[in-house]
C-alpha cells in the first residue's frame, strides 16, 4: 500500500485506486494526476491499495479486497491484514474509489445510499448513472462518510487510466481540492434489487431498459427472459464467475 498527502494535514477526501490488482488504471490516475504537480487548495490523502496483487497482475493474493473490510490486522490473508491498514486511513472520510469494469464502456458509480450529500458527490464525478447497492458488505466505500466507486472503463486499458485521470481532476475541481475546469451531471439514480447468478451470454446493455418478457441472456439454447422491467447494472459475459451481474430499479 502506497499512501501520499497533499496540500496539508489532516485530509477530508481519499482518493482510492488499484483495490483489484488487474485493475492498474486507478494508480495511473494518481500518478499522472500527481506528476502534474497541481496546486491543492485543501489536503488530500491518495492510497495506492493492492500493490501486491498489481505486482502479479491478479485481481487479488488471497481474497477479494472489495469484499474484505473492515478487515483483520492478525490475519493471514493478505488482503484482510490490507484491508484493516487501509480502514484505518479511509474511515469517516469522503472516499472515492478508483475501478475499471468489463461490463462497459461509459464510466458510472456504485454507492452505499441515496442520501443527498452522496448524490451531490456523484455529480462531481460527471457520471451519467449511479447505482445504490444497500446490502453490498465488505466493501471498501462503506467505509467512506460518504463512499462513492465509480467504475471508470475497460478493464486493464489505457482508455480506463485516462477517463480515470479525467474523473478524478473533474472530481477535484468541483469540489474545490483543486483549481480547473468542472462539470457536474444530472445523473440518474437506481437501486439494486436482485442478483442474477449462472455463467450467461449478456445479450442486452447496461442501464438501458430491459423489459418484461424480453430475452437478456442466453447459454445455448436457454433463454434467459426478464420477468419484471430492469434496468441491467454491471452485466456481461466474462465479468464474473458464476455470476451475470444485476438488476436495478429507477429511483430518479
Amino acid at each position: 500500500m502506497q499512501v501520499i498527502e497533499k496540500g496539508g494535514e489532516n485530509p477530508d477526501l481519499v482518493v482510492v485506486g488499484s483495490v483489484h490488482g488487474d485493475e492498474p488504471s486507478g494508480k495511473k490516475a494518481i500518478k499522472r494526476l500527481l506528476d502534474k504537480n497541481p496546486e491543492f487548495q485543501k489536503p488530500v490523502k491518495f492510497v495506492v491499495a493492492n500493490e501486491k496483487a498489481l505486482s502479479h497482475g491478479t485481481r487479488y493474493v488471497d481474497k477479494d479486497l472489495n469484499s474484505s473490510f473492515p478487515g483483520n490486522s492478525e490475519s493471514d490473508k493478505h488482503e484482510e491484514e490490507l484491508a484493516h491498514k487501509i480502514s484505518e486511513h479511509v474511515e469517516d472520510k469522503t472516499v472515492l474509489d478508483l475501478h475499471s469494469t468489463r461490463s462497459t464502456e461509459k464510466p458510472f458509480a456504485n454507492i452505499k445510499n441515496l442520501e443527498e450529500k452522496t448524490k451531490d458527490l456523484v455529480r462531481s464525478t460527471g457520471v451519467e448513472n449511479s447505482t445504490c447497492f444497500e446490502e453490498e458488505s465488505g466493501v471498501l466505500i462503506e467505509m467512506g462518510s460518504p463512499g462513492i466507486l465509480v467504475e471508470t472503463g475497460p478493464q486493464g486499458t489505457e482508455e480506463a487510466a485516462d477517463k480515470s485521470l479525467n474523473i478524478l481532476e473533474n472530481f477535484l475541481a468541483c469540489e474545490g481540492y483543486i483549481d480547473g475546469d468542472c462539470i457536474r451531471s444530472n445523473p440518474d439514480f437506481f437501486r439494486h434489487f436482485d442478483t442474477v447468478y449462472g455463467d450467461w451470454k449478456f445479450k442486452a446493455s447496461n442501464y438501458s431498459k430491459v423489459e418484461k418478457g424480453q430475452v437478456y441472456a442466453t447459454r445455448g439454447e436457454d433463454k434467459l427472459k426478464a420477468r419484471e422491467d430492469f434496468y441491467p447494472v454491471l452485466m456481461s459475459t466474462d465479468g464474473y464467475e458464476g455470476k451475470l451481474g444485476y438488476k436495478a430499479e429507477k429511483v430518479s
